[in-house]
């Protein structure tokens, strides 16, 4: 009886170092589980850090594109009503012409704004203006002269000074531009240089161009939706600091 007493205790004394080894090596696979477990967390929690970071980045340069788009349609706007009768709604749709221009043509809203300024302070009329732009972008298209440059000539031939349009380079004779009216001279450019811009957009370069354009639209109009929550929180600050 003794005998099978001391054969049991050394039975469970074996079980329970065999089941403690076991124990051991098991709480090394967790504790081997639960380090990878953490550093994963830690890496998790780094790509999110990361992603939010993106985020909070993306959305503050969005709100600075918008305010400058919207610093720009301001000054355009100002300058159209101080040189011509135009309505808001016209103002309005000036807007909506310069971007849909700007994306068909490949041409940032940052130059078609000047540009328009420059021809509607010398033509005082809004669509007249549209008009020359639309001239204009096909003489750049064409000459390879920057739209700045072109724009500039064209509002003063229409002021009566040809001397820079003649300088272009569009196979007009310089006495042809002095003795014709202007609208002969804008009827003749028409058409010779007629729809270079529309051809020109179609080319690889200009179209990689387009697709940055809308792009840049499209995080200007997210930063448009944020810009009330980043005024609002302005004036807060400006209230109480």
């Amino acid at each position: 009886m003794a005998s099978d007493s001391r054969a049991l205790t050394l039975k469970l004394l074996a079980d329970t170092a065999d089941f403690q080894k076991k124990l051991a090596a098991g709480s090394k696979d967790i504790d081997s589980i639960g380090e990878r477990a953490s550093e994963f967390g830690k890496k998790a929690a780094i790509a999110f850090a990361a992603a939010g970071a993106a985020v909070g980045a993306f959305a503050v340069s969005a709100v600075k594109a918008a305010a400058e788009d919207e610093a720009a349609q301001l000054k355009l706007a100002e300058t159209i009503r101080s040189t011509t009768a135009a309505t808001d709604a016209q103002i309005a749709g000036v807007e909506k012409y310069i971007t849909q221009t700007s994306i068909a043509a490949g041409i940032t809203d940052d130059q078609l704004r000047p540009a328009f300024s420059r021809l509607v302070r010398s033509t005082n009329d809004v669509e007249d203006a549209q008009k020359l732009l639309n001239l204009a972008l096909d003489l750049t298209a064409a000459t390879g002269k920057p739209l700045e440059t072109v724009t500039n000539a064209l509002g003063k031939a229409y002021d009566g000074n040809t001397t820079a349009l003649g300088k272009l380079g569009l196979g007009i004779d310089a006495a042809d531009l002095k003795s014709q009216d202007f609208d002969t001279t804008v009827q003749q450019l028409t058409d010779t240089f007629g729809n270079f811009s529309e051809n020109a957009a179609q080319s690889t370069q200009v179209q990689m161009e387009r697709v940055k354009i809308a792009l840049d639209e499209a995080k200007e109009s997210i930063g448009a939706a944020l810009l009330p929550v980043v005024q609002e929180l302005t004036a807060w600050i400006l209230e109480n600091f």
